[in-house]
């Protein structure tokens, strides 16, 4: 891999991105709802700013998406399909470069429109807590908490584009991945969820060899639910460092894993 050229793929791709229409009216829909949020929140009766916290990050998991989904899969489907990648791997430039490239270009862009959204968001919250008695602050409210819940926020999205990434190049088709992509995000944030039910076996009975098999899938599949940070944010709630630790690094892990079996497979493949 060609350390060097990574960055020009990164930038041509974070350019493409943000003159993207389609970027400009998620960026603009976010913005929308930053300002509804004032109107939002003093309806509810209680817990405002647990309230203002969900609607922020609302925000941001939709325009998150929806730049993952729409735009990131668009951009390496049209480079495949439009022979532009044939182009640029006719200069000095190998595939995992060029995988490396993109998805640094994807993740950049997803990471700018989290800052903006999310800093409206904080805007629209301060403002209201300023000039509308109704709403109040998160208990127990740290800027610190703030920003590792957008850090761990984005941590997600950069694990849903690795895997958006990987059924790319498998499918080199863009609603195939788009349906894949969506389907991990659903699983990843309720898989976990649905194991503790059955464990409980409140609910529902589950026998040990169904139970044995969602299990081996929390291994395969990712866990997207154990970077959902906003609860402990909304509530004031304390959390470990050491489960902040290696949620971290399950998250980097994983994402390395995905893009390496990305890059294995674009390597056999044949471009034509």
């Amino acid at each position: 891999m060609q350390l060097n050229k990574i960055w020009p793929i990164t930038a041509i791709t974070i350019r493409e991105g943000i003159r993207n229409r389609a970027m400009q009216g998620i960026l603009f829909i976010a913005a929308l709802l930053c300002a509804v949020y004032l109107i939002i929140i003093p309806l509810f009766a209680f817990d405002t700013g647990k309230v203002a916290v969900d609607l922020s990050f609302a925000s941001i998991t939709l325009a998150g998406l929806a730049i993952v989904i729409f735009l990131g899969i668009a951009l390496m489907v049209r480079d495949i399909h439009q022979r532009s990648v044939c182009m640029i791997l006719s200069r000095p430039i190998d595939r995992p470069t060029y995988v490396i490239g993109k998805f640094c270009g994807v993740g950049l862009t997803v990471l700018f429109a989290i800052v903006i959204i999310g800093g409206m968001g904080v805007l629209a919250t301060a403002l209201g807590i300023k000039f509308i008695p109704e709403i109040s602050a998160p208990r127990n409210f740290s800027w610190g908490f703030l920003f590792l819940t957008f850090l761990y926020r984005y941590l997600s999205f950069l694990i849903l584009m690795a895997s958006a990434f990987l059924f790319t190049v498998l499918t080199t088709n863009e609603y195939l991945s788009m349906l894949f992509t969506i389907s991990i995000y659903i699983i990843g944030n309720s898989l976990e969820t649905i194991v503790n039910v059955l464990q409980a076996g409140e609910f529902f009975q589950a026998s040990a060899t169904y139970l044995g098999v969602m299990k081996f899938l929390t291994w395969i599949l990712p866990n997207l639910s154990a970077f959902d940070l906003k609860v402990y944010l909304g509530y004031g709630l304390d959390l470990s460092w050491h489960h902040l630790a290696w949620t971290g690094v399950y998250g980097l892990v994983y994402i390395a894993v995905l893009l390496y079996l990305t890059i294995i497979i674009f390597n056999r493949k044949e471009l034509r």
